[in-house]
């Protein structure tokens, strides 16, 4: 009785919930379909992604009921204007940094042990007061000082003008060092393991000014003062090594000359596109000071040019002779931080030098950008000895870094590479 009393109980529960329910509104089932975007301002999504809408039916069971569907909301596209606000803020500070203050650098070689030093850059525009000037070439001053754990230094002052709307550049360099210098003899077919490392004391001051002349050529003249105070060869060099031959050109070289230059680039620190000619002669002799008796002749020519996306062809094409009483430290050199890259400052030297060198650029992302080139040179007594299987090949890629948008300047970063060396190369503007 009592289990018959507990079940009409619990029937009695279940009818009244039943009769509850019948008064409840019918529930509605939302689905979501995929339907193709029509325009920004009908689905409030953004052009070529896929819009979301919503439809609703009833379900089979309640049918007859009908809801409002929700209105339509956008898919979350992720906002990037903020990381490039940062981005943008912190190469600002670095392009107020570069103006300022002088960027410390450090490396390490056998020759020197560490190496620490700073290089300051500054591209500025010279014109008058209160003028508007979109035509005057921008202008560079640089210095550059570094100090060895092994006591040598040096210091270098570079100042590159161009003023009163292109009509004259005034150009002046400073060196004073006391610096290793690598010796591998004379020739184009020197050997890596004949190598000597010494000593140099010694101060250069070169400038040329020159004037316009005609339209874009430029003429005027060179004056060249070098001194090489002191040649000891480093502890561990032994007297029938190659290196104890420079001993021997100590002294004075006190030269003057004339140049010749048609500067037809668009921008001279970090050309796009245009022609560059460059040619020179200078005298060094007895009657200046001169405790050495020779003629320089160097001619240089480039040439630039760039596609629709951004990319830059360079191409230069470069040769010296020095012919008299050449001390062995002032020969035609191959190498360097501008040509030949990969290859070391002096690794071949001869009384000519021929090389040339091509270079794609590229922007890579925001302030990024990036280089490919090569090149090819080589050394020989005379023009007539120059043989055509005996180039030294370069090759290598780099970074850069804007670091003065209003000139466009770069600090440039390249990996370069020759058959036997291999060296990276840090330095402000383009190798040319």
């Amino acid at each position: 009785m009592r289990l018959l009393s507990l079940g009409l109980f619990f029937f009695r529960i279940a009818v009244a919930l039943a009769q509850r329910e019948s008064t409840l509104p019918k529930p509605v089932t939302t689905t979501f379909v995929m339907t193709e975007s029509k325009t920004p301002s009908e689905t409030h999504a953004t052009p070529d992604i896929p819009a979301i809408s919503l439809r609703t039916r009833p379900t089979a069971s309640h049918e007859g009921v009908s809801a409002t569907p929700s209105p339509p909301t956008a898919p979350v596209v992720k906002d990037t204007s903020n990381t490039m606000k940062k981005l943008n803020k912190a190469n600002a500070f670095m392009q107020w940094y570069m103006i300022y203050f002088p960027v410390p650098f450090g490396s390490y070689s056998k020759e020197t042990s560490w190496l620490f030093g700073l290089s300051k850059y500054n591209a500025f525009t010279v014109k008058p007061r209160n003028t508007v000037d979109t035509v005057t070439q921008p202008s560079s001053i640089s210095a550059l000082g570094y100090y060895t754990l092994n006591t040598q230094y040096k210091m270098v002052l570079e100042s590159n003008i161009m003023q009163h709307h292109n009509k004259s550049i005034w150009k002046t360099d400073i060196i004073y060092s006391y610096y290793p210098l690598l010796f591998y003899g004379v020739g184009n077919d020197t050997d890596l393991e004949n190598e000597s490392t010494l000593n140099t004391t010694n101060l250069q001051c070169y400038s040329y000014y020159l004037f316009k002349v005609y339209k874009k050529w430029y003429l005027g003249p060179v004056v060249d003062y070098l001194n090489y105070y002191q040649v000891d060869l480093i502890h561990g060099a032994t007297t029938d090594q190659p290196g104890t031959t420079l001993t021997q050109y100590q002294g004075r070289q006190t030269g003057v000359g004339v140049k010749l230059s048609m500067e037809g680039r668009n921008n001279r620190l970090n050309a796009k596109k245009g022609v560059y000619v460059d040619a020179g002669f200078t005298r060094y002799t007895a009657a200046l000071g001169s405790q050495f008796n020779y003629s320089y002749f160097q001619f240089d020519v480039r040439y630039y040019h760039t596609f629709r996306k951004k990319l830059t062809v360079a191409t230069q094409l470069r040769t010296e002779s020095k012919q008299g009483d050449v001390p062995v430290q002032s020969l035609a050199l191959l190498g360097g931080d501008y040509s030949m890259r990969g290859t070391y400052l002096g690794r071949y030297r001869d009384h000519v030098a021929l090389d040339g060198q091509v270079e794609l650029r590229f922007p890579i992302f925001w302030i990024f950008g990036g280089t490919v080139f090569g090149g090819l040179g080589q050394v020989a007594p005379t023009y007539g000895k120059i043989n055509i299987g005996s180039f030294h090949e370069t090759h290598g890629l780099g970074i850069r870094l804007q670091v003065d948008r209003e000139h466009d300047i770069n600090l440039r970063l390249d990996f370069s590479f020759s058959k036997d060396q291999s060296i990276v190369i840090m330095n402000f503007a383009e190798a040319f």
